[in-house]
């Protein structure tokens, strides 16, 4: 039998389980649509069948409903001792995360019922029936594009619905299994017919069978690096530019790679955050290394050796499909990517080694024409590879091109991926470090072009020749609208595509009017020009907006032990689509939520926000803005993930939440940023076995579930600033409430300061615990008869008598001291 063709058969099965579910739940007439002929190949069906066993960890049963049943949270899979007994499910509703109003609802899994309505099942299948029509006129018989589109549709309407009423498979959609089924009936298309049946016939003897197929993971490595490496003024224009270009380029490798292994976009199980995974076949792994060598050519004659690729790959036997058997192929994936990590560029060539690191500069020019760029410090051409631009500063290609993407991407509604023909390799010259983000990425075969909600494209609207079709990411809900649609396809001269959700953070505030009159005297006395009105708040204004002392707050984060959710957390629950689906759980609330949180939480000053979300994805992110405003943040996205995971003891978030000042470099932000997110994460309490899930804030490290730290010294905070503000309204000027905070301040620093001359940290013993109640009864004494202050402190004084002396130490340095730097610090007169 000669070889199948691996999109025609990821077609067939995904044809398979949205005809099912239509047949099952639609109307006649959205069902009745012909097979295609490929469906009554026996070969096709031995294939499906076992890509489904795959899929399921050798089971069988997904894609039967009995009954309307809800998508339960994939959470309640996870599974250390003493996790919630609760189960949670999900809305029965399409995805759309720009419905603002309806999108928690519908992506968090708050529903306490497992049972359905049949209606509800209904309207998702009139839904599905209808874009799938959609599909087939958009596809023009590109099978690709086909594929992307029904995947695409699946996504919208089959995400929340289970892919079996079995409770085994009820918190794994029936657009996940269906995927990933899509990918291993790929793979096995070339498959020989012999050994498919002994697999079906010995699916648990497989620990010395051949390999059935390669699992790949790919990392874009340099990012924080690439993304933070600027310095000067007029920086925070071109970051989200740039955070959006490394999105972008990241999955550009990705179907770059996918495109070499002719391979159906079903097979790209997950893209986030700069990482990939992708199944493949297992004859090629003999590939990787000239593909890798490929991208790795790209990256540096764009990047030199800013950014690379790591690629890891194992291979994956019949047992490690096995209810938990893919733990140990998961582990030793990570170990092998980190092990690559040491060795980036290893497949480059010794004469392109040297031409990337040296960077050899283009034939004699004058002397004087020669220049840095103010935001990267490329050297190059005035006129040439350097522009002047405006504050009196000088600007690459590269940096007015990623400045010009984060204002286009602030409009987007779609991004399209023209998928060229023909080799786009870049030429061998040092030029192309000063290319613009689409002439990167259109080194990899692809040229993404944005539209605007009107679908009118955004920037450059040429479309190349050798465009074979158009992959369409709908970033906002107007991409949905056919007559948007219909415009989109017209500006792509009739290309065959395919639309498919996909979340793009965009949220990033805008210079106001009132921002000009506010701020033009600050900038006019440095010699700078204001920004103008509709561009990207710079980090400045953001810091101007803060409330009491004007500093920029800058926020990282990230999932705790993600790895380990996945190869231990879901313990023998662990199978094929059970991990796929948590991947993109995690990532919908990165990826999507967080954006939408931005615009809960960010306050409207000077009629605008003052959170500027830079990166989100994968399992961490990346946000600045007013110190104060991403307090309040950091708290709401501590809280709602809890939410939507369901409140799993295993499952938290650590921070490192830094002030600045709006002038200070980029990069050292982030690295100070960076650090305290270290802390966050190193901490322990062996006490309460707990670790992690903390926020390093203000230099102290917070627990911040319900009920702990974290909690504890904002309520005393608000306490400290409700009497500062009654007293200085009261006085007209500042009061003994400022005093007895900056005693505070000083007390927990002393305490601070001597136990870190333990190396077990213990707390000790010292005469604060007989020093500060003295000083608490002067306070009450001096405060006067009935005032707010001598409420507070008499709050204070009944909390130390209630305490241990072990806890009175604690209450100092942990929660009075933290809680009274934070009121002091907005409640100063900037």
């Amino acid at each position: 039998m000669s070889a199948l063709d691996p999109f025609l058969l990821a077609q067939a099965v995904l044809e398979r389980y949205g005809r099912s579910f239509l047949q099952r739940w639609g109307d006649r007439s959205e069902s009745a649509s012909p097979a295609s002929p490929f469906h009554s190949d026996p070969h096709v069906n031995t294939r499906a069948r076992l890509a489904d066993a795959l899929s399921a960890g050798w089971a069988a049963g997904p894609g039967v409903w009995s009954a309307p049943v809800r998508l339960r949270s994939i959470f309640d899979r996870i599974e250390p001792a003493g996790s919630p007994g609760r189960s949670s499910f999900h809305a029965l509703r399409e995805l759309d995360p720009h419905r603002e109003t309806l999108f928690r609802e519908t992506l968090f899994p708050e529903h306490p019922g497992r049972e359905g309505r049949e209606e509800e099942y209904r309207a998702l299948a009139r839904g599905l029936g209808q874009a799938l029509r959609i599909v087939e006129d958009l596809a023009r018989g590109h099978t690709g594009a086909r594929i992307a589109g029904m995947l695409g549709a699946m996504a919208r309407f089959a995400w929340c619905v289970p892919a079996s009423s079995e409770e085994a498979f009820e918190d794994i959609s029936l657009y996940d299994h269906s995927r990933v089924a899509a990918a291993w009936a790929a793979v096995l298309a070339d498959m020989p017919e012999d050994l498919l049946r002994s697999w079906e016939a010995m699916p648990r003897d497989g620990s010395d069978a051949p390999p059935i197929a390669l699992l790949l993971k790919g990392d874009l490595s340099g990012i924080q690096d690439f993304i933070y490496r600027v310095s000067g003024k007029g920086t925070a224009r071109g970051l989200r530019g740039r955070s959006l270009y490394l999105q972008l380029l990241s999955e550009a490798v990705a179907l770059f790679l996918l495109r070499q292994l002719a391979l159906p976009l079903a097979n790209l199980l997950y893209s986030s955050g700069g990482h990939f995974w992708i199944l493949a076949r297992p004859t090629d792994e003999g590939r990787l290394a000239e593909i890798q060598r490929k991208i790795e050519e790209h990256l540096t004659a764009f990047h030199g050796m800013d950014l690379g690729l790591v690629l890891a790959a194992v291979p994956l036997r019949p047992a490690d499909l096995q209810p938990g058997g893919l733990a140990a192929p998961l582990q030793r994936l990570a170990e092998q990517l980190r092990a690559q990590k040491s060795r980036r560029f290893a497949g480059l060539s010794p004469e392109l080694w040297a031409d990337r690191l040296l960077r050899t500069q283009p034939g004699t020019v004058a002397s004087g024409d020669w220049t840095d760029c103010s935001i990267c410090g490329q050297v190059g051409r005035m006129g040439y590879e350097i522009h002047e631009a405006t504050q009196g500063l000088r600007k690459c290609r590269r940096c007015l091109s990623f400045e010009e993407l984060g204002r286009q991407v602030l409009d987007a509604s779609a991004v399209a991926w023209l998928w060229l023909s023909g080799d786009r390799s870049p030429p061998a010259h040092f030029v192309t470090s000063f290319s613009t983000w689409v002439e990167a990425i259109e080194a990899f075969g692809l040229r993404p072009v944005l539209f605007d909600s009107g679908g009118r494209p955004i920037g450059d609207p040429s479309i190349p020749s050798g465009a074979q079709w158009a992959l369409v990411w709908a970033v906002g809900s107007r991409a949905w609208d056919p007559d948007i649609q219909r415009q989109i396809i017209r500006h792509l001269k009739g290309l065959p595509a395919a639309f498919i959700p996909r979340f793009l953070l965009r949220y990033a505030p805008r210079v106001t009017q009132e921002d000009t009159e506010q701020f033009r005297e600050r900038y006019e006395a440095r010699g700078e020009e204001m920004p103008e009105v509709g561009s990207i708040r710079d980090f400045e204004i953001l810091e101007g907006w803060s409330e009491g002392i004007q500093r920029l707050g800058v926020l990282r984060a990230d999932l705790d032990s993600a790895g380990a959710l996945f190869s231990e957390g879901l313990g023998p629950r662990l199978i094929f689509s059970r991990m796929v689906a948590l991947s993109g759980a995690i990532s919908r609330f990165f990826e999507g939520y967080v954006e939408a949180l931005c615009r809960q939480v960010d306050p409207k000053r000077g009629g605008s926000g003052v959170l500027y979300a830079l990166y989100s994805g994968g399992d961490d992110l990346f946000i600045v803005g007013a110190w104060d405003a991403l307090v309040e943040f950091a708290r709401a996205l501590r809280r709602e993930l809890g939410a939507y995971t369901g409140g799993h003891p295993r499952i938290g978030l650590s921070a490192g939440l830094t002030l600045h000042q709006g002038r200070e470099s980029a990069r050292r932000m982030a690295e100070i940023a960076g650090e305290a997110l270290e802390l966050a994460k190193g901490y322990r309490d062996p006490a309460r076995g707990r670790e992690k899930d903390a926020l390093a804030f203000l230099d102290r490290v917070l627990p911040w579930r319900a009920g702990e730290t974290f909690e504890k010294v904002d309520q005393w905070r608000a306490r400290f600033v409700k009497v500062i503000r009654e007293e200085e309204g009261a006085r007209g000027g500042a009061g003994r409430g400022r005093s007895i905070l900056f005693a505070l301040i000083r007390w927990a620093l002393r305490i601070q300061r001597e136990r870190a001359r333990y190396p077990d940290g213990r707390m000790i013993i010292g005469p604060w615990l007989w020093h500060f109640p003295y000083f608490l009864r002067r306070w009450i004494h001096l405060a006067g008869e009935r005032s707010a202050l001598r409420e507070l402190l008499e709050e204070m004084r009944a909390e130390w008598e209630r305490l241990s002396p072990r806890e009175q130490g604690e209450q100092i340095e942990m929660v009075w001291g933290p809680a009274a730097r934070w009121a002091e610090l907005l409640t100063r007169r900037s």
